[in-house]
This record gives structure tokens, C-alpha cells and sequence, in this order.
């Protein structure tokens, strides 16, 4: 009985590892691992789906914890207008559902503006870290790589707590990457891209990952962006020297 028991836990253990084997991610990334050690982008590589560049986003998969669901889209949203949006104006194919929740503003950014429902499945309280060089990519971009919407930039990390079997309500300000496509707005929905491995945005995130959040810097900032992703600029010594002097 006991061998019989061993060769079915063996059994049922071999068919998980094949299908998590089998399964495939939404989106693949344009990163393939060698043989010979970790993989190193070229520029070019690392430049996809950045500023007028097309193709999707290269980097590293992020994965939520497994007590920790979106609940409905990652939506878009127009700073100091919060998540509401105008009934009459809207024509966007989604419903507009009012919310009677408050949003709580995490990190800094510019003209992206991502509002998530966060659910905690655990009997006790938890928290989720979206990591800094996190890349949040429009919806339009799905299928043919061409974006509609502002991809956004996560610059540092930041840490939502969440109560236990129960919803955190977070707006993500996040930076710029494309400059010639639109801001976010309630039209646009969001799905989670990768961590970047471009190395001027890594560059970025690592000067910036032990400081404050920079408020009151954020223009700065987007401009530094700007330059590595829209115009195809490696970050200069006074720029550099800009972001370690920030507290």
C-alpha cells in the first residue's frame, strides 16, 4: 500500500513539473538565456518598446506573490483627477464604475498614473513590493508592439500593505518611457511588463533605490528619462551627479 501510495505522490509530482513546464507566459520577453552565463543585452536590445523604439520591453519577469491578486484591469488615470472620469466625455470601451474607495499614492512619476486593486488572500495582513525598473505596459501594446499609451517607469520601490482577506486600493505614480504617446487616462488599461534591463533605467534605479522619493524633482527626473529612452542618450556625469545629490 505504501508503494502504491509513493507512486502516485511520484506520479502527481512529475505531472506538475510538466505542466509548469508546459505553461507559457502572456507575454514573452525578447531575453534568451545562453548557455555561457547571464545574458547581456546589447543597447539596441535594450532599447526596445523605449521612447519612439519599437518592439516589447526587454528584462526580467516579475511575478506577484501567490497570496496576492489584481482584482479587474490595472487602469489608467489623469493626475488630480484621480480614477474618475466624465461620464459624458468617456467613450472607452470599458464600464465606468464609480469608486467609493480611496486611492493611496505610492512612489513618484509623471504622466503615468496606474490605479491597481490589490486582494490579499491570507487570513493574516501581508504586503506586495513592486520593485524599482518595473515596467508597466499599455494594453494596445499586446499583440504588435505598438503602444498607444505611455509605458510607465517604476523608479524605486515601493511596499502597499494589505489587510488580510481584504483590498488595498493603490495608485502607482510612475515615470514616462515613450514621449511622443499619450498620458495615461481611464481609456487606458495596463498589464505588468518586465523589470528593465536597460542599463542607463538600471542605472537610474540603483542611484535612486536608498533615497527618499524625490517629490518635488519629478520634471527633472522625467527629462533624465527622456534622454535614455527618446533620445537615445547614456546618462551624462552632470546627471549623475544630479540624482546622488538628491537625499
Amino acid at each position: 500500500m505504501k508503494t502504491n501510495t509513493k507512486l502516485l505522490f511520484i506520479a502527481l509530482a512529475a505531472s506538475l513539473m510538466m505542466f509548469s513546464a508546459c505553461k507559457k507566459n502572456n507575454h514573452e520577453l525578447d531575453i534568451i538565456p545562453t548557455g555561457d552565463g547571464p545574458y547581456s543585452p546589447t543597447t539596441e536590445e535594450s532599447m526596445a518598446g523605449l521612447g519612439t523604439t519599437p518592439g516589447y520591453p526587454t528584462g526580467t519577469e516579475f511575478t506577484l506573490p501567490a497570496n496576492i491578486f489584481i482584482i479587474g484591469k490595472i487602469r489608467g488615470g489623469i493626475d488630480g483627477k484621480s480614477y474618475q472620469v466624465d461620464k459624458q466625455k468617456y467613450n472607452g470601451p470599458f464600464p465606468v464604475v464609480a469608486e467609493d474607495k480611496a486611492w493611496i499614492d505610492y512612489g513618484t512619476g509623471t504622466f503615468v498614473n496606474l490605479y491597481i486593486k490589490f486582494f490579499n488572500a491570507l487570513p493574516t495582513s501581508s504586503s506586495v513590493t513592486i520593485p524599482g525598473g518595473l515596467i508597466f505596459v499599455d494594453s494596445a501594446d499586446l499583440h504588435e508592439h505598438i503602444g498607444y499609451y505611455q509605458k510607465g517607469y517604476i523608479m524605486q520601490s515601493v511596499t502597499i500593505p494589505i489587510p488580510a482577506l481584504d483590498t488595498a486600493f493603490a495608485h502607482l505614480r510612475a515615470y514616462c518611457l515613450n514621449a511622443t504617446l499619450a498620458p495615461s487616462n481611464y481609456n487606458a488599461v495596463y498589464y505588468i511588463g518586465p523589470i528593465t534591463n536597460n542599463p542607463q533605467l538600471n542605472q537610474i534605479t540603483s542611484i535612486m533605490a536608498p533615497k527618499q522619493y524625490p517629490f518635488g524633482e519629478e520634471s527633472s527626473i522625467q527629462q533624465i528619462v527622456w534622454d535614455v529612452t527618446d533620445n537615445g542618450l547614456t546618462l551624462t556625469a552632470a546627471q549623475i551627479q544630479y540624482l546622488n545629490s538628491l537625499p
